[in-house]
């Protein structure tokens, strides 16, 4: 689709797996986690280019990994910074952009599909699906000073999607503010985020025990 840009971002390091070799490397059904979400963006064929954001070490080598399915580029020293870079790498004439983590591996073409619809009528949308669980507020994480209702909270996934230009200038404006998602950008320059509902599957693998569900997924239902 001309003017829709993917970018997956798979650059961090991994320290909640407790593993030297980051999580979106490993094998899921002896395939790397980061190639099955790059499957799911193109085979949707939704998308004018997808770009991969990594560590710069590793850039030649997922660069010979994909072949031409994507274009790979080196990542900054946060989350943010990849994002940021990501977004430059798309290149004024981008319309529309779709932001993936790329350990989310079960991304459906009908998320895909609602993030770009949605971010063409209001130029930003987030991913979430509603809480199952009781959330508590509890700032030093020993003693609970709050339960907000439930009913109230969603829980974010991604992807998150955005008109270009609005990310673009989010970033380039909000440089000093210290944001682990998009979204929160888009908030700070005052700007609406809409929803699009996201599914249970669609996880993000984190920990061992998320490597352990996504192969159970796999080995029950192909993705959709």
């Amino acid at each position: 689709m001309k003017g829709v840009k993917g970018i997956l971002l798979m650059a961090g390091r991994a320290e909640r797996f407790h593993d030297p070799i980051p999580k979106q490397f490993h094998l899921l059904q002896g395939k790397k986690i980061y190639l099955w979400t790059l499957e799911q963006f193109t085979s949707s064929h939704l998308f004018e280019e997808v770009i991969l954001v990594t560590s710069s070490d590793r850039v030649e080598e997922i660069q010979n990994e994909v072949g031409d399915t994507a274009r790979v580029i080196p990542g900054g020293r946060t989350r943010q910074e990849s994002s940021y870079r990501g977004l430059i790498a798309c290149g004024p004439a981008t319309e529309i952009v779709v932001i993936h983590d790329g350990v989310r591996p079960f991304v459906s073409k009908r998320i895909i599909e609602e993030n770009i619809e949605g971010a063409k009528a209001h130029g930003a949308v987030d991913t979430c699906i509603p809480s199952t669980d009781t959330l508590v507020h509890a700032p030093n994480k020993k003693k609970i000073s709050s339960i907000p209702p439930r009913s109230e909270f969603l829980r974010g996934q991604t992807p998150q999607s955005f008109s270009y230009p609005f990310i673009l200038q989010a970033h380039e404006k909000t440089k000093a503010t210290h944001a682990t998602d998009d979204c929160q950008l888009m908030l700070e320059m005052g700007k609406e985020v809409y929803i699009v509902e996201g599914e249970e599957a669609n996880l993000k693998i984190t920990t061992r025990q998320d490597l352990l569900l996504a192969e159970a997924k796999l080995s029950l239902i192909p993705i959709p």
